[in-house]
């Protein structure tokens, strides 16, 4: 379970990367041709915007939650005893695990409907709503699939060794 948690968190990330550069080179281009030409392209704006900004953020959440690299509170953390801190890390688990299972769920929903319904963004080119909506699914369901095999992990064997807890951080706000 964990080299396939690990190989969809690999391709999540590498897409959001792509997404990056892709804005990147979008707004760059934008830039280009608005102040060089003076002819900006229209498009720019919506597909960083609604398609590719969504996609760097949605697709990267586990893999960065599994770097320990999201916001983290750790002021009684290190100084709580081993069982206790597994078992407050799988209850927060399993409240992210709630909380982003619902998100995924509602925008799941809510991409199927625009597909169906065949919604469009209007602007200098119709966009489909549906793909905006996409990567926010498939981001959260990585993620939910993390935390699941956390909060076994840490139930089961007191630790999670695939996770960044603490960074070893002496207390205080990471």
């Amino acid at each position: 379970m964990q080299t396939l948690i690990r190989r969809l968190e690999q391709v999540g990330l590498a897409l959001a990367g792509l997404c990056i550069c892709l804005v990147m080179l979008t707004v760059s281009a934008d830039a280009l041709m608005r102040y060089a030409l003076h002819a900006p392209m229209q498009w720019a704006t919506d597909v960083t915007s609604f398609y590719l900004l969504v996609g760097a953020a949605y697709l990267a959440i586990s893999s960065t939650f599994t770097a320990g690299d999201h916001i983290n509170i750790n002021l009684l953390h290190q100084r709580m005893p081993v069982r206790l801190r597994a078992v407050t890390d799988a209850l927060c688990a399993l409240a992210y695990l709630a909380v982003f299972a619902l998100v995924g769920w509602l925008a799941w929903e809510t991409a199927v409907e625009a597909l169906h319904n065949r919604e469009y963004m209007p602007g200098y080119i119709e966009w489909p709503v549906w793909l905006s909506y996409l990567p926010i699914p498939l981001g959260t369901g990585i993620l939910c699939l993390r935390l699941v095999h956390h909060i076994f992990m840490l139930l089961t064997r007191g630790q999670d060794p695939h996770v960044v807890q603490d960074h070893g951080l002496e207390g205080g706000v990471e």
